[in-house]
């Protein structure tokens, strides 16, 4: 099946609607978003009125009264919240609110990134929203890495909303009869985190300074162990690899170029870490160098 041809859920009556009112393909959307109804594109005037005029507190009211959202990202049974998330989609949504040249931001990332499937501008003109095509997360967690990945790059412009963390966030219909759309966009396989979702100990190890030839020869066996059973949940293993890694190198005096060489190595040749081993090794080597400063010790039975 085609993407356009996939389905997500549409929500009538307001941001506060929690249960769906039905179901619409891609396809379906991206032309309701170029080509609306009458009476839409008359709510669509009466919300750039309120947005022109200063009037936020009246135009986020006519955006919720007015306009149908969808959840692109995952399907829900019966409610829209993180415990009834049925599946995923091969969807992520990113915004940006309060922007001064919308429609020039939404070609630019239109065109610089394959992996953008639509892009549109929103109801008040003031924003742009991107539907992006992402390999179908695993998880809740995994959805959040994959939307990280994506934010790492394009949080860097103005304006980025990162609310669409969330995959129950609601994106509201738009009228731009200039969207762009493509039909041959290439997954996006990019994972990332959150600055303070990884957590260090304020107590590290005293380093014990130099390693025997076995403890060091251990230590690259048990960090290859780990990069090696990658199956699933990549980044974040890759995550606690790297901090183990460098926490080891810190403790044991093991040469940390060869470890980054060891793990970079080990990182391209893992199957399931392929599909976007530049945003694996990118993660690896941050969270190395964040993790040397907190030396760790082998333990038995490792």
């Amino acid at each position: 099946m085609h993407y356009k041809d996939i389905k997500f859920q549409w929500y009538n009556n307001g941001i506060k609607n929690i249960s769906p009112s039905g179901t619409i393909s891609l396809e379906q959307f991206v032309n309701a978003v170029r080509n609306p109804k009458q009476q839409l594109k008359e709510s669509f005037q009466k919300i750039e009125e309120a947005a022109k005029s200063g009037n936020i507190e009246l135009k986020d009211k006519l955006k919720t009264e007015l306009l149908f959202f969808v959840t692109p990202s995952a399907v829900f049974n019966p409610i829209r919240n993180y415990e009834s998330v049925e599946s995923f989609t091969p969807f992520i949504c990113l915004e940006y609110d309060k922007i001064e040249y919308a429609e020039q931001l939404r070609d630019y990332v239109f065109e610089n990134h394959k992996s953008c499937i639509f892009a549109f501008i929103s109801p008040s003109g003031t924003g742009a929203k991107f539907i992006f095509l992402i390999d179908v997360p695993s998880s809740i967690d995994d959805f959040k890495s994959l939307f990280y990945g994506l934010a790492f790059d394009l949080s860097k412009f103005k304006g980025f909303d990162f609310s669409n963390v969330r995959c129950t966030q609601p994106l509201f219909i738009s009228w731009d009869s200039n969207a762009r759309y493509r039909d041959d966009a290439i997954a996006s396989s990019l994972r990332g985190y959150k600055e303070d979702d990884f957590k260090l100990t304020d107590t590290p190890l005293e380093a014990k300074g130099e390693g025997t030839e076995e403890e060091i020869k251990e230590c690259f066996r048990v960090v290859g162990i780990l990069i090696d059973r990658i199956e699933d949940n990549g980044h974040n293993t890759v995550i606690k690899a790297s901090t183990l890694a460098a926490g080891l190198c810190s403790n044991y005096g093991i040469d940390t170029e060869e470890m980054l060489a060891f793990l970079e190595d080990k990182i391209r040749n893992n199957s399931y870490l392929s599909k976007g081993t530049n945003g694996y090794l990118k993660t690896m080597k941050t969270m190395f160098n964040r993790g040397f400063g907190f030396p760790i010790s082998l333990r038995k039975n490792n």
